[in-house]
């Protein structure tokens, strides 16, 4: 008598982290049955790093070397893949979209004093004093909307320098000021690029076909001047988010 089949799950949850990018993903599910070539595919989505430059390294749960995951037919259960265990990407890449990620860190991290501060065109403090005091007078931010022309917040988008670090104001997203200027298949008037620190943007810094400039897809995304505030923003770290 033939004994029945054992239930399998086919599937392991894996950590992704990356040389360049500290973007650490948790509990992203793979089938053993794919192959590392199909992997790199579905990093590259993820992280926009190209899978001809890419090398896996396979770790343990306290993030010990096992081995790596480089010949892309071989399936991915092959390696001993199991739950908890880590995936560390090295982007080889001398032109990765992803160089100068690392940077981020290296920035000299600065204070600014409440006088400083206030004098901001642009703040927190002032943003939420305005929508307060529509509000106690019954009104909205939508409303006695500004003309909107060529110039529209010229001043306040000259005052942000590219590479500053930044905060959306809405969802108080974070990231670094990649473009300052117009962008006419948006509108009127000046807008900010920003390559966010986590894929929760619209784009890559394309817009209808025009780079205003490069980050990974999803991590890019354009606001207004007075939509976000410069200042010292580390990146977030998970527990954080």
């Amino acid at each position: 008598m033939l004994a029945e089949p054992l239930a399998y799950d086919s599937t392991v949850k894996l950590t992704l982290t990356h040389n360049i990018s500290t973007n650490k993903m948790i509990d992203i599910r793979f089938d053993l049955m794919q192959t590392i070539g199909s992997i790199k595919e579905s990093i590259e989505k993820r992280y926009g790093s190209d899978p001809k430059f890419m090398q896996l390294q396979l770790k343990d749960k306290q993030g010990n070397f096992i081995t790596y995951m480089n010949d892309d037919v071989k399936f991915l259960g092959t390696y001993g893949a199991k739950d908890g265990y880590e995936v560390y990407i090295i982007d080889n890449n001398p032109n990765s979209v992803l160089n100068g990620l690392e940077d981020v860190n290296k920035v000299q991290k600065y204070t600014i004093s409440d006088e400083d501060y206030d004098k901001l065109p642009v703040n927190m403090r002032k943003f939420k004093q305005q929508v307060l005091q529509q509000q106690a007078a019954g009104g909205n931010l939508g409303q006695n909307k500004p003309e909107i022309n060529d110039n529209f917040q010229e001043a306040e988008a000259l005052q942000i320098a590219i590479g500053s670090r930044c905060q959306i104001l809405q969802g108080e997203r974070r990231g670094t000021v990649r473009y300052v200027g117009q962008v006419p298949q948006m509108g009127l008037g000046y807008f900010i690029g920003i390559e966010l620190d986590e894929p929760t943007g619209t784009n890559n810094g394309n817009i209808q076909g025009f780079q205003y400039f490069q980050c990974p897809q999803k991590f890019g995304i354009f606001v207004r001047p007075n939509e976000l505030i410069v200042g010292d923003y580390p990146v977030l770290d998970l527990d954080e988010i």
